[in-house]
C-alpha cells in the first residue's frame, strides 16, 4: 500500500473495528479501536440489574485499548434485543426506547469517563415478514429509542456522540432523514405513515437529537460514491466516520481510493478496518507508521458526572430553582418569577451553569393544572411542560400543583423535622394528610400502598365551612355581605380559604368587627390580625384568631376521619410556623370533637412540619418517585 498518513488531513483517524483488541504488532499505529456492547450482553433481560460478568468485560477491554494508546469508540449494539423485551414486543413496543435509553446510560457510567466517543447503532430491522404496522412502528420506536439514549448520554455529561447506519440497510435513507432533517421522506410518509403511533410526529424533537458525526459500514468501495449525495442533501457539515471490511490489501486499497476520491465532497474524519487477514493489518500498519505518529493519546478522565434534575418552586414573587443530584437537594437559587421570559430565562441559566441538561424538570405552583399546563394563580403565568422541555432539553418534565408538593414534602420527613401535637415522636409509614393555611388553604395527601405513596391532589380550600356555635352564625351572616361569592347558594356555608388563609383572616376579622359593631373598623394584614391576637390589644383580632383555629383544627379533623392517615397529619407553611401560639388546647379540642369517632380522632398522629423550603423540597420528593414509576 502506497499511501502515507500525509496523503490524509492532519486530524484523520485510523482504526481497528473488533469485539476484542488484538495483539500488541496488531494495534501498533492505530489511533482508535471500535468495538460493540451488546444490549444482552450487559443485560440479559434488557433491563433491571446488569450482569457484573459483562459489565466486567467490557471494563476490561477499555482499559486494554487505553493501555495501547488508542482511543475507545464504543458501538452501542442493539441489533438483537434481550429476549425478554422481544416477548414484550421489541421494537414494535414503545417502551422498548426507554429501555434502551436506560441501557445507553448504564454503559455511560460504567465506562463513559474513559470514552473518546460512543455510537449508536441504527437499522431500520426491516424483516420480510414483518407487516406494514410492525414495520413502521418498529422503525420509529428505534429512531426514538437513538434520540433518547443520546440525550441520555449527554445529561450525565458525554460527548463527541453519534450515530452508526449500514449503506446496506434498505431504510438507509428514511434513516437519514429522520435523524438529520427531522421528517420522513415523502415516500416513506405516503406508504406507512397511517401505520405510525399516535402523535409521531411530536417525537422528531428527540429523533432529531443532534449528533456529532455519522458512522456508517461500507461493504463495497462504490457504496460509499452512492452516499455522497444523500450526505449532501441531509448533513453536509456532519463529521463521517467510515467502516470498511478488507478482506486483501487490494481490497483496502480500493476502499482508501474511494474515501479520498470522496473526501473532496463530504467530511469524511477517519476510517476503522476490520480484516482477519494479517496481511491487511500489516499492509496499513506500515503507511500509517512511515510518518510521523500523531501525538500520544491522552486518557480522558472526568468527563462523565451523575444525572442531575432541575427543581422548581414558582411563586408569585419569587422562584426558587433547585439542583438535585442523585435525589438530593445541592444547590438552591433565587429569582424573580416576573414574566415568562424572565421564568424561561432562569431555567436556561441554571442549565447553562451545569452544562448540560437535566434528566427531568418539575415545577411546582399554586393553581389547577390540565393536559401538562398549570395555571399560576398567584404569578398570573400559563406554564407547560412543553416550555419546560423547549427551556432545559429535558426528556422528561412535570408541573404539578403546589399541594401535590406539599404532600411530597413529608414522604421522608423524620422526628427531627416535625414538632409533635399528638401522637408518634416519629410518623410512621402510612397515608398522610397535609394541610396548610398559607395565601389559600391548601390540602394535600399521600395514600400508602404496596411499600409506596401516590399522590392524591384536591382543593381543600374550596370545601364548606360553616358556623360551630350559635354566636358565629353573625359573624358567617356578616361575610356575607363582604365576601357573598363565596357563600353556598343561600346557606351559611362558604369556601373554608375565605376564613381559614392569608387571604381569608382579613375577610373574618372585617366580619367579626361587624358583629362588635366596628362598622369603619381598620383593615388589617393576616401578620397584623395574628400579632394583636397574640398580644390581647385588639378584641375583633382575639375573637377572629380563635375562630380561625377552632375551624381549622375541626376541618382538618374532619378531612383525617375520611383519610385514616396512619402516617400522620401534618401542618405546613409559614403561618403554622410563625404561629405556634395558635395551635394549643383549643385546636386539638376541635380536632379531636367527632362525636362517636372522637376515640379514632384522638388516636391521630398529629405534626406541625418544620421542614425548610417544604416546596422544593416536596417538588423533588415527586421527581424521585416518578422518574422510579417511569
Amino acid at each position: 500500500m502506497n499511501y502515507t498518513r500525509s496523503d490524509f488531513p492532519e486530524s484523520f483517524l485510523f482504526g481497528l473495528s473488533a469485539s476484542e483488541p488484538g495483539a500488541e504488532t496488531q494495534t501498533k499505529g492505530f489511533d482508535s479501536f471500535r468495538f460493540p456492547i451488546h444490549w444482552h450482553e450487559v443485560l440479559p433481560r434488557g433491563r433491571g440489574q446488569p450482569d457484573g460478568v459483562g459489565v466486567a468485560r467490557v471494563e476490561r477491554l477499555v482499559e486494554t485499548v487505553l493501555e495501547r494508546g488508542m482511543r475507545p469508540c464504543a458501538v452501542l449494539d442493539a441489533t438483537l434485543v434481550p429476549s425478554e423485551l422481544a416477548d414484550l414486543g421489541g421494537w414494535r413496543n414503545r417502551d422498548t426506547a426507554d429501555w434502551y435509553a436506560d441501557f445507553s446510560e448504564l454503559v455511560t457510567t460504567k465506562i463513559g469517563d474513559r470514552l473518546f466517543s460512543t455510537v449508536s447503532k441504527v437499522s431500520s430491522e426491516i424483516a420480510t415478514d414483518q407487516d406494514s404496522r410492525s414495520l413502521a412502528r418498529t422503525l420509529h420506536h428505534r429512531l426514538l429509542a437513538n434520540g433518547r439514549a443520546n440525550r441520555a448520554m449527554r445529561s450525565l455529561g458525554m460527548s463527541n456522540l453519534g450515530v452508526e447506519i449500514d449503506l446496506q440497510d434498505p431504510g438507509h435513507a428514511t434513516l437519514l432523514s429522520a435523524i438529520f432533517s427531522g421528517s420522513y421522506p415523502q415516500d416513506f410518509r405516503a406508504s406507512l405513515s397511517a401505520h405510525l403511533p399516535t402523535g409521531w410526529e411530536q417525537d422528531f424533537s428527540t429523533i432529531a437529537t443532534p449528533v456529532d458525526w455519522l458512522g456508517t459500514t461500507v461493504r463495497e468501495p462504490r457504496d460509499l460514491k452512492s452516499l455522497t449525495p444523500l450526505i449532501a442533501a441531509e448533513t453536509p457539515d456532519t463529521a463521517i466516520y467510515v467502516s470498511v471490511l478488507a478482506e486483501s490489501e487490494s481490497d483496502l486499497v480500493n476502499h482508501v481510493d474511494a474515501i479520498l476520491s470522496s473526501s473532496a465532497s463530504m467530511p469524511i474524519s477517519g476510517l476503522f478496518v476490520q480484516a482477519e487477514n494479517q496481511e491487511v493489518l500489516e499492509a496499513l500498519q506500515a503507511a500509517l507508521t512511515s510518518t510521523e505518529l500523531p501525538a500520544p493519546w491522552v486518557k480522558p478522565t472526568g468527563t462523565v458526572h451523575d444525572h442531575w434534575n432541575l427543581i422548581a418552586d414558582v411563586g408569585g414573587t419569587n422562584t426558587r430553582l433547585g439542583i438535585s443530584i442523585n435525589g438530593t437537594l445541592t444547590e438552591l437559587h433565587k429569582y424573580p418569577t416576573g414574566t415568562l421570559e424572565d421564568l424561561r430565562e432562569a431555567l436556561v441559566g441554571v442549565r447553562e451553569k451545569v452544562g448540560t441538561a437535566p434528566q427531568a424538570v418539575v415545577a411546582a405552583g399554586a393553581g389547577p393544572v390540565h393536559n401538562g399546563t398549570i395555571h399560576l394563580t398567584n404569578a398570573n403565568l400559563m406554564l407547560s411542560e412543553v416550555e419546560l422541555a423547549r427551556a432545559t432539553d429535558a426528556e422528561r418534565t412535570f408541573v404539578i400543583n403546589d399541594f401535590t408538593a406539599a404532600a411530597w414534602s413529608v414522604a421522608d420527613i423524620s422526628d427531627a423535622d416535625v414538632a409533635v401535637l399528638q401522637g408518634a415522636n416519629t410518623p410512621p409509614a402510612g397515608t398522610r394528610l397535609v394541610v396548610g393555611p398559607g395565601t389559600g388553604l391548601g390540602v394535600g395527601a399521600l395514600l400508602y400502598s404496596e411499600g409506596r405513596y401516590h399522590t392524591v391532589s384536591g382543593e381543600g380550600g374550596h370545601m364548606g365551612l360553616s358556623p360551630r356555635h350559635r354566636g358565629e352564625v353573625d359573624v358567617f351572616d356578616a361575610a356575607r355581605h363582604i365576601a357573598p361569592d363565596c357563600f353556598f347558594d343561600n346557606s351559611l356555608a362558604l369556601e373554608a380559604e375565605m376564613f381559614l388563609s392569608g387571604t381569608g383572616l382579613p375577610i373574618l376579622y372585617q366580619a367579626v368587627g361587624v358583629v362588635e359593631g366596628q362598622v369603619n373598623s381598620q383593615v388589617k394584614s393576616a401578620k397584623d390580625i395574628l400579632q394583636t391576637a397574640q398580644d390581647g390589644t385588639d378584641a375583633c383580632a382575639v375573637k377572629a384568631a380563635r375562630i380561625f383555629t377552632e375551624h381549622l383544627g375541626a376541618i382538618m379533623g374532619d378531612l383525617a376521619v375520611a383519610l385514616i392517615p396512619v402516617g400522620g397529619v401534618f401542618l405546613v407553611g409559614g403561618v403554622a410556623e410563625k404561629n405556634r401560639w395558635l395551635f394549643g388546647q383549643d385546636f386539638l379540642d376541635a380536632f379531636n370533637a367527632g362525636g362517636r369517632f372522637k376515640k379514632i380522632r384522638r388516636s391521630m398522629n398529629l405534626y406541625i412540619s418544620e421542614q425548610k423550603e417544604f416546596g422544593i423540597v416536596g417538588a423533588n420528593n415527586f421527581c424521585k418517585n416518578a422518574l422510579v414509576q417511569n
